[in-house]
């Protein structure tokens, strides 16, 4: 199974963690659901969580993807919006 590093950039350095994950997607949903609990903690302990980044490498230590806390505020679906896995084709930019 393929590890993950996760950097998590905070106000506090924190060495980068390996995590074994199926795949990137998987590695994705557990760095975002793990990025939402420590929103709620440094929220409860008076802090704005929203200025720190997850970034995830693959095993060759290359950036994959970068989880910014700010937008997963901001992901919560409206009422009516399609899901983006819903859109079978359709790329997002940016």
């Amino acid at each position: 199974m393929p590890k993950f590093p996760f950097e998590f950039l905070e106000s506090a350095a924190q060495p980068p963690i390996q995590v074994e994950m199926e795949n990137l997607e998987t590695a994705k949903a557990e760095a975002k659901r793990a990025a939402k609990e420590a929103m709620l903690d440094g929220i409860a302990a008076g802090a704005d969580p929203t200025s720190r980044v997850t970034r995830i490498y693959d095993e060759a230590g290359c950036l994959v993807t970068t989880i910014e806390f700010q937008d997963l505020v901001s992901e919560t679906q409206r009422p009516g919006q399609a899901d983006e896995a819903g859109e079978p084709g359709v790329m997002r930019s940016g």
